[in-house]
């Protein structure tokens, strides 16, 4: 049977690392696991693992993301944990698809299809192994978890309550400047070169899914009350809402562009493309849809600590249960410069901490749709947001999907955009030197999803599920 296994997966290249076979009188089951673990081994070995989705001790058939940890304590029905796990497999099947494709560019002798297929055949036998043993699912539920990106070593050897004390007023410097550039009428904001616009959705793609997706009604929920949505209406979704991009461009590095690899990340300011990517949160009792539209940039030009190689910016549309807008934020794609747009549905929570807290920026109000997202030049910065009020969308976006970044093609196979810890190679900030006590790996270097810390101070990720509950309540009905 395990010759079997290794000459389906067309895999010949056993790794030093790779854990032994098991006996000759093993189990389906058994030789499944060690198919999973033998895989592993070569992924880690040639350094293409997955760096957004977090692994599991003892179920390598599985991956979790903080949405989906955030059910491990509260399941309560067998429906409920069964649905669950089939999401943490989906996961483990969505992150190896890149790893086995970028595995056979590395050198190893394998065939990804075939070894993907009896991956999928293993995960389905283990997964209803799994069911059916109560111990192993009280194992799964306590591991879990996914760790956060703060190294707490490095705040302790940072005198992190003195650091964060500098570090705190620094940003709410940055708050203020924010907010007087928010408060300029938009016609006198300082343009160095030319106003151009990029859009993904013309306004025909707008108008026909308007009727289609307004009523929740027709939205259908699994039994952890996540939406399911055919590939379809997501589509659909991200047109109605995808922005339109308003650029003060002064020179190629202010270019709407398209990650590449060549010998390592690179960068084609020839194609813009907009990447996107649906993720989900938790409100109250409610699963909300999120809609994610990240863009990438060659470089933030200039001589301070924060400029380098590579940036970009990801804006996120969270929808309320009527899949209409409820609120908008958007980072750096450091995990830097969380601004917050909340709808008039949603304010702040009046009991924030007052110390020991980085307090969210919320610029300006969310304005009606279709929305026009303003940046300056150079630093890439959001300098408003405002209604789309004529018929001029500007240059078109190709549309990706963001798991394409994770395979890239070259002329030595597929790579990922994304390095150790997610990070992208050659994207280092100077800042790095100076925001260490912060705990955050590499500050201000461009990181993969599921990888960003958005606070120096406390801890915070963008794909936290409680963010949004954590920082606002509903607003009162007028």
């Amino acid at each position: 049977m395990l010759l079997l296994l290794l000459a389906l997966s067309g895999c010949t290249l056993v790794p030093v690392t790779a854990p032994p076979p098991p006996g000759l009188d093993a189990g389906p089951l058994a030789q499944c696991q060690w198919l999973f673990e033998q895989t592993d081994a070569h992924i880690d070995q040639a350094g293409v693992r997955h760096q957004g989705l977090a692994r599991i001790s003892g179920f390598p058939y599985l991956r979790i993301n903080r949405f989906l940890a955030s059910f491990g304590p509260q399941l309560d029905s067998p429906a409920q944990i069964e649905t669950w796990i089939q999401h943490l497999a989906q996961l483990d099947a969505q992150a190896r698809r890149p790893e086995l494709s970028n595995l056979a560019g590395a050198g190893r002798e394998i065939k990804p299809a075939l070894l993907n297929a009896r991956l999928d055949k293993c995960r389905t036998r283990l997964v209803a192994g799994l069911l059916h043993h109560p111990g192993q699912l009280q194992h799964l539920r306590k591991g879990a978890s996914v760790p956060d990106d703060y190294r707490s070593a490095w705040r302790v050897a940072g005198l992190y309550p003195l650091s964060a004390a500098l570090v705190l007023h620094r940003v709410r410097r940055w708050h203020d400047d924010a907010r007087n550039t928010f408060g300029q009428p938009l016609s006198q904001l300082t343009v160095a070169g030319q106003l151009r616009r990029w859009s993904a959705s013309p306004p025909r793609a707008r108008e026909e899914t308007s009727v289609q997706t307004d009523s929740p009604h027709a939205l259908t929920r699994d039994d952890l009350g996540i939406p399911r949505l055919a590939p379809e209406r997501l589509g659909q979704l991200f047109a109605r809402y995808s922005p339109v991009w308003e650029l003060d461009v002064a020179d190629t590095n202010d270019l709407i562009g398209t990650p590449a690899w060549d010998e390592g990340p690179a960068f084609d300011t020839g194609t813009a493309t907009q990447y996107q990517q649906p993720s989900y949160t938790r409100f109250g009792d409610e699963v909300l849809l999120q809609l994610n539209y990240v863009i990438w940039f060659q470089a933030r030009p200039g001589e301070d600590i924060y400029a380098g190689r590579f940036d970009g910016l990801t804006w996120r549309v969270t929808l309320g249960p009527d899949l209409q807008p409820l609120l908008y934020d958007s980072i750096h794609n450091c995990g830097c410069y969380h601004s917050f747009f909340p709808t008039a549905s949603l304010q702040l929570r009046t009991d924030l901490p007052e110390t020991g807290f980085e307090p969210p920026l919320v610029p300006q109000p969310a304005p009606p749709g279709p929305l026009v997202v303003r940046l300056e030049h150079q630093r890439h910065f959001i300098q408003r947001v405002y209604p789309l009020e004529d018929t001029h969308r500007g240059h078109p976006l190709v549309v990706a999907d963001y798991a394409s970044l994770l395979t890239l093609p070259s002329a030595e196979g597929h790579h990922s955009f994304f390095g150790d810890h997610g990070l992208v190679a050659g994207s280092e900030r100077p800042e790095r030197f100076i925001l260490w006590p912060m705990g955050i790996r590499s500050p201000g270097a461009m990181r993969q999803w599921g990888r960003h810390a958005v606070a120096f101070v406390g801890r915070r990720h963008f794909d936290d599920p409680d963010l949004i509950p954590s920082l606002f309540e509903r607003a009162p009905e007028r």
